[in-house]
């Protein structure tokens, strides 16, 4: 006989099910996070162009090319590369009644999902951690120096995290979609990482560029590298980018 699924993520899925009969009863309530964050003490900001390179393959070609790409050349990643990268993934592009809406979908258009870099080789920026502000379109410096060997020690020692020209590290602000859909929101903070990694693979291969997803990573230590308290905001997915080998 089948015993039942007692363990947590089991919990989970039960406890956050969408339910009629339930649908109108109160749950705990949450303070409501500001929709973007910002590093206004940032020791270093750079503006980039979100008009960048919008060029490459046709769509159903990248959808057939795309792969999981782990070997890349030793060259770096151009400004270019990185602000069309940047815009595929969460640039703005266009809004309604109050609402701003960016290059992937998000649930009640409240965008948990921050957008940190561990730049490794990228022309014109320094090597660092840095944060995508997302109204302004720029990079704030969150730490500097080489995060290569940390970055690859957090994600189990993949080697390709040290190679790559750049890291893309997401984190999920836990309060700006959890005041609306309460404890729900956690799933929806997965899915909507899935969502901005999907349009910077298929952006990736349209610019002939390498990405490799990566959810298997020591969570604290990744929080760590980037600077989040692990309470209000958690990691949630990597994906190294450079330039195809």
């Amino acid at each position: 006989m089948n015993q039942p699924e007692t363990g947590i993520a089991r919990r989970y899925l039960e406890e956050t099910r969408y339910r009629r009969r339930a649908m109108g009863e109160k749950s705990l309530a949450y303070p409501r996070a500001p929709l973007y964050k910002e590093y206004p003490d940032a020791a270093a900001r750079l503006s980039l162009d979100p008009e960048a390179v919008r060029r490459g393959a046709d769509l159903w070609q990248c959808l057939a090319q795309r792969r999981s790409q782990r070997d890349y050349l030793d060259r770096p990643l151009t400004q270019v590369e990185l602000a069309a990268l940047l815009w595929a993934t969460q640039g703005i592009t266009g809004g309604m009644g109050g609402y701003q809406f960016r290059a992937s979908p998000s649930a009640g258009a409240l965008y948990p999902v921050e957008t940190y870099l561990a730049v490794h080789r990228v022309e014109g920026v320094a090597p660092g951690i840095w944060h995508f502000q997302v109204p302004d379109f720029a990079l704030e410096l969150v730490a500097a120096g080489d995060f290569r060997q940390p970055l690859s020690a957090a994600g189990l020692s993949q080697s390709f995290l040290e190679e790559a020209g750049a890291v893309f590290i997401w984190t999920g602000v836990l309060n700006r979609a959890r005041w609306k859909y309460r404890e729900r929101a956690v799933r929806y903070l997965f899915l909507d990482a899935g969502h901005i990694c999907g349009n910077l693979m298929l952006a990736a291969t349209a610019l002939g560029l390498g990405v490799c997803p990566v959810g298997a990573f020591f969570d604290e230590e990744v929080e760590s590298i980037v600077g989040v308290d692990q309470k209000t905001e958690v990691a949630l997915y990597l994906a190294s980018v450079g330039p195809l080998a």
